[in-house]
């Protein structure tokens, strides 16, 4: 059979600066304009435009790799999931669970991020400090880190801004491979002392799965008290595909609220209260080509996907009090729920007929945390504590054609308790007349796991043996230091020591009675574990010119993944190690500072590159697949100097790359595909007819061209599952907002 993704062309050196700008210049000439110019420079005097940036910068002067996309950026590229938030960053990308890719009940969908080569649930992800539930492997898979069903219960409208901190966490939070946390909108991203009042209505489209959206955010209140409301609703279908086959149908809806209150008890305190809830509903349809020979017509899928969250928040600022100036408290209940049934017409051992196949996903979330900040002289200490418990669960029901219904759960129903204490203090002096920081801190955490129906699951000993209560401790210390070379030049060195304790689905393993197939569950996991190492310059050193750069070196141990034991008996261990180093750099220049005639025009450019190793228990080396292709995107933008219109033009290019063998995963060493490079090229618009109206567009993938993204089909060895995974062509995401 001939390849379905043939090799092209190497990737394109460098990219045709003087055809990019020509192609800019030559839309900008076109562009009509109809505004009240006055009235729009007048509103932009009180609420700030931010200018056209279709990537993100890193913050300024800080010890860490970390973006943040504020909300003006989402909304200028057309981010409408979680994939399109992070579509131009070079070492971020988002993997997607493909319908049907594992069994005919497994889930699709985004499951979560790969950062610097790390992904699944060894990212942190999380919403106003409330971590998303975890992505739920394939039922019967033989992979640990491959997943049915993801954690992309968000709405991007919902938010302020995303930030994205790559590689191991600090010490406030866990995560071995980094951590994007989604803040929500607040009543006073919208308020001021002379606007008590505020509104925004919004309605977009999306061709590439002709998706409809609407959403309404209100906020009301004085220096008391604050209310806001936003909602958000989508419809939409299958994913436009270039590939061969016709795409799979889907039809689906989501649903996204958001209410707070804050008040201002008295000058030095603030309560706040949060209810956020995502909700989500698709139908589709998996063919008989994905599924294969037992399922001759296919079959029908209905996923209910759920996340609600309550919060209370209180923050107390003081400088009376000994032990912080700062303290913020949380107190926080979230249940999520991911609810799977498959009908499906079967023949098999199960008789001829009709099946049907629930595959749930149950978490429920409670906890507190705290976080102060204190100021003495030279030292500014940060520290916290946290407490939460998670109750997860995953029912199975499963009626075949010839009447036996087996109800069993694909993992043990369980409680997991987890504990944590951190603290950091930045301890402030002068080297050379030049400010130097260390920072050491240190991270404490327990975890317990307690299982709760073992003996209902299993009635094997030997399995019911392996799966115990058990507990994980661990010390995690980290250093930081900076020191300003000179006023425009900030350079950094940090190590970060991370950890990750196995999920309750990796401890309590997968069961099927009926065929004898089992993933046996291990309570005596090992938690993973990583040494980072990071350096960096910031640096402006002139004016107009701003250039990042970055070097990272990190050691992953204990990785977890199947090992198999016998021919359809497999059990999670602690499989590999893997080592992973690489660069980024983002630049951005304002012309203006250059050349004449050229206010409002600027270039952009992120680049990222990384490679990786790994070594399995028994010696044996490979690679480290999740590990992506190069990337780098280049961007020429246009804003205008009073605010009225911005354009930009982004090239993207990503480098091939051919999947090998790779010790982390049991599984890896089959044949992979080559997945090629490409080059695609997008154009984004935003224009403010006036005060009250914004439009915005974007233009993706300009010259249709045919491509594919390694995080998905890298390791996929099924010619229909990668052809069905072919990304869009050319596509548009519109918006018009009205703000009142």
């Amino acid at each position: 059979m001939m390849s379905l993704i043939k090799k092209n062309v190497l990737l394109q050196k460098s990219f045709q600066y003087r055809y990019l700008t020509c192609c800019c210049l030559t839309i900008l000439l076109g562009v009509p304009f109809s505004a009240n110019a006055a009235e729009v420079k007048q509103d932009a005097e009180t609420t700030p435009l931010p200018v056209m940036t279709v990537y993100a910068q890193q913050k300024h002067n800080v010890p860490e790799s970390e973006v943040v996309i504020d909300r003006a950026n989402l909304d200028q590229t057309g981010a409408t999931d979680m994939a399109s938030i992070v579509r131009y960053l070079p070492l971020v990308s988002a993997p997607k669970a493909v319908s049907g890719g594992g069994s005919a009940w497994d889930g699709a969908g985004t499951s979560g991020y790969n950062i610097r080569g790390i992904e699944g649930n060894r990212i942190g992800l999380d919403i106003d400090g409330v971590d998303l539930p975890v992505a739920t492997t394939e039922p019967d898979g033989m992979k640990s880190n491959s997943f049915s069903s993801g954690r992309d219960f968000i709405d991007p409208e919902m938010f302020s801004q995303v930030s994205i901190e790559s590689g191991t966490s600090n010490v406030s939070s866990d995560g071995i491979g980094g951590r994007v946390t989604f803040k929500t909108k607040s009543p006073e991203d919208y308020l001021s002392p002379d606007k008590q009042v505020a509104a925004t209505l919004k309605s977009g489209y999306s061709s590439a799965d002709d998706a409809w959206f609407t959403s309404l955010t209100g906020a009301v209140g004085n220096d008391t008290l604050k209310a806001l409301v936003a909602y958000a609703h989508r419809e939409g279908h299958e994913t436009q595909s270039e590939g061969q086959l016709k795409e799979n149908p889907v039809d689906w809806r989501s649903d996204a609220v958001l209410a707070k209150v804050l008040w201002q008890l008295t000058p030095q305190q603030k309560l706040g209260f949060t209810f956020d809830l995502y909700q989500k509903d698709t139908d589709r349809f998996i063919s008989n080509d994905v599924l294969g020979s037992l399922y001759p017509r296919g079959a029908s899928q209905t996923v209910d996907g759920q996340r609600i969250r309550y919060s209370i928040d209180h923050t107390l600022f003081t400088d009376q009090f000994a032990l912080f100036d700062q303290l913020k408290s949380t107190a926080f209940y979230q249940d999520t729920h991911n609810d799977n049934n498959t009908v499906s017409y079967y023949s098999g051992a199960y008789g001829t007929g009709m099946r049907y196949t629930d595959n749930n996903y149950q978490e429920k979330n409670y906890g507190i945390k705290t976080d102060a900040q204190k100021q003495l002289a030279n030292h500014h200490i940060r520290y916290g504590l946290a407490w939460n418990q998670i109750k997860s669960n995953r029912p199975w029901v499963q009626s075949n054609p010839n009447g036996t219904v087996v109800t069993q759960n694909r993992m043990m129903a369980s409680e997991n308790n987890k504990y944590s204490l951190y603290i950091a203090d930045t301890m402030q002096f002068q080297l050379a007349q030049r400010l130097l920081e260390i920072t050491p801190g240190i991270r404490a955490e327990y975890q317990s796991y307690d299982p709760k129906n073992t003996s209902s699951v299993t009635s094997n000993a030997v399995a019911q043996s392996s799966i115990q209560s058990e507990s994980y401790r661990y010390l995690s210390p980290n250093l930081a230091i900076s020191y300003v070379l000179s006023p425009n030049y900030y350079l950094y060195a940090k190590y970060n020591r991370g950890n990750r304790i196995p999920t309750a689905a990796e401890m309590s393993g997968t069961y099927d009675p009926g065929r004898g197939y089992s993933i046996i569950g291990n309570s005596n996991l090992s938690k993973e574990s990583s040494d980072a190492f990071e350096i960096g310059l910031k640096t402006t050193p002139i004016e107009g010119l701003k250039f990042d750069l970055t070097g990272f070196y990190t050691k992953y141990h204990n990785f977890i993944d199947y090992k198999q034991l016998s021919s359809a008996i497999y059990q999670l261990q602690n499989v590999a190690q893997a080592n992973i180093w690489g660069a980024e750099l983002s630049t951005r220049i304002d012309l203006a500072q250059f050349f004449p005639y050229s206010s409002g025009m600027s270039v952009a450019l992120v680049a990222g590159k990384a490679r990786g190793t790994s070594k399995n228990n028994s010696g044996v080396k490979g690679g480290v697949n999740s590990v992506q292709p190069e990337k780098a995107s280049f961007t020429v933008a246009y804003d205008d100097p009073d605010h009225r219109f911005g354009l930009g033009f982004t090239s993207t290019a990503v480098g091939a790359k051919t999947a090998a063998k790779d010790t982390t995963v049991s599984t890896s060493g089959t044949s992979y595909q080559n997945v090629p490079g490409y080059v695609i090229h997008d154009l984004s618009m935003y224009w403010h007819a006036n005060s009250h109206v914004t439009f915005n567009v974007a233009l993706n993938n300009l010259f249709d061209k045919k491509y594919w993204d390694y995080a998905t089909v890298g390791t996929l060895t099924s010619a229909t599952l990668i052809d069905r995974a072919t990304l869009p062509g050319r596509n548009v995401v519109a918006s018009l907002a009205f703000k009142f």
